[in-house]
């Protein structure tokens, strides 16, 4: 058996993103699952674009301050403790506003752990 402690603060920051990424999965061994650790200060969205993931599920759960999800239908405002789940096929952008007032701090969970599935959405003006 094997067991992993990770701490996201020993882990080097993922460059060129639009906030602070950490990437736990590999640091934990994990194959099947992608675990990533996002902190964004205000004005800073999480993923690089507006995006859905072709097979991929995935969840966001807000550790502290309040996230913020742009989808084609509806904005969700995902405070502090809760979870925002995503379908595969479902375009949707995490961010934390302009106008917050403090950081936002989010594990994301992905499975399965794939590369290259994240397709750009493009919102009708």
């Amino acid at each position: 058996m094997r067991y992993s402690v990770v701490d996201p603060g020993d882990l080097e920051r993922v460059d060129e993103r639009p906030c602070d990424l950490r990437r736990l999965s590999d640091a934990a061994g994990m194959e099947n699952v992608a675990i990533n650790r996002f902190d964004a200060e205000p004005g800073e969205q999480l993923p690089l674009a507006y995006h859905s993931h072709e097979t991929q599920e995935e969840v966001f759960v807000v550790l502290s301050g309040t996230l913020h999800v742009e989808t084609p239908d509806e904005e969700f405002t995902v405070p502090q403790g809760s979870l925002f789940a995503v379908e595969p096929g479902a375009p949707q952008r995490a961010y934390n506003p302009d106008d917050a007032d403090d950081s936002v701090s989010v594990i994301a969970v992905g499975a399965p752990a794939v590369d290259g599935d994240a397709v750009p959405y493009e919102p009708e003006e």
